[in-house]
């Protein structure tokens, strides 16, 4: 009967000490402090921008520049004969003051032809020649052209006028170089259309004569 009674003793302790440590465990609860609260994060900060690219200055050169250099001249043109002098009007001669061509026997046209130098002809220097056609009748397709030759070079074209008449004159300026081997004389071709059909004829003009009077003037005076 002695152990019969002792049991329910034994049952009631644990009870006891498991309602002792609930107690405790809550009023630990109470007294303990509240959490701290939690801080938000830190708002996130933009990345910093790169610096933008540096570009080195270019390299100083410590030499000073060199001024720029002219060009050398150039070459000396090989010896060459003094350039034709350029036809000009005003300087045509009175028609009184000029020489008269001297015609071929088979002249045909009713044209007489005068002419003048401005200087001697000499060789290798080029000297102008005045012309003047002066028609005794009216036509047409006046030409007057020098006949070229060896030894003589003409630098001028041709005279050529679609209609003259009887009382007019037809100028031509010829830039003439005579060579060495140049005939005495040079040959010049006038051709014409008339009422009574078309003529032509050879006019010769010494190349040792024919200046102008003031000009052989001066070179006697040189002498």
């Amino acid at each position: 009967m002695a152990n019969s009674n002792n049991h329910p003793r034994i049952e009631r302790a644990p009870r006891a000490v498991t309602a002792a440590i609930l107690l405790a465990a809550l009023l630990a609860a109470c007294d303990a402090p509240p959490p701290e609260p939690v801080p938000p994060p830190a708002p996130s900060l933009p990345a910093p921008a790169e610096p933008p690219a540096v570009t080195p200055p270019p390299a100083i050169d410590s030499a000073p520049a060199q001024p720029a250099q002219p060009a050398p001249p150039p070459p000396p043109p090989p010896d060459e004969p003094t350039p034709a002098p350029a036809p000009n009007a005003a300087n045509e001669p009175a028609i009184e003051s000029m020489h008269s061509a001297m015609p071929s026997a088979k002249l045909s046209v009713a044209v007489d032809l005068r002419y003048q130098f401005d200087g001697a002809v000499l060789d290798n220097q080029p000297v102008m020649l005045h012309l003047a056609a002066i028609p005794r009748v009216a036509g047409t397709n006046l030409r007057v052209t020098v006949k070229e030759v060896a030894g003589l070079d003409v630098a001028a074209g041709a005279l050529s006028v679609q209609k003259v008449n009887a009382t007019g004159v037809y100028r031509q300026q010829f830039a003439v170089t005579r060579r060495a081997t140049a005939p005495a004389n040079m040959r010049v071709l006038v051709t014409m259309d008339m009422p009574e059909g078309a003529g032509f004829g050879f006019f010769s003009i010494p190349l040792d004569g024919g200046t102008n009077p003031q000009n052989k003037q001066d070179s006697v005076k040189q002498r």
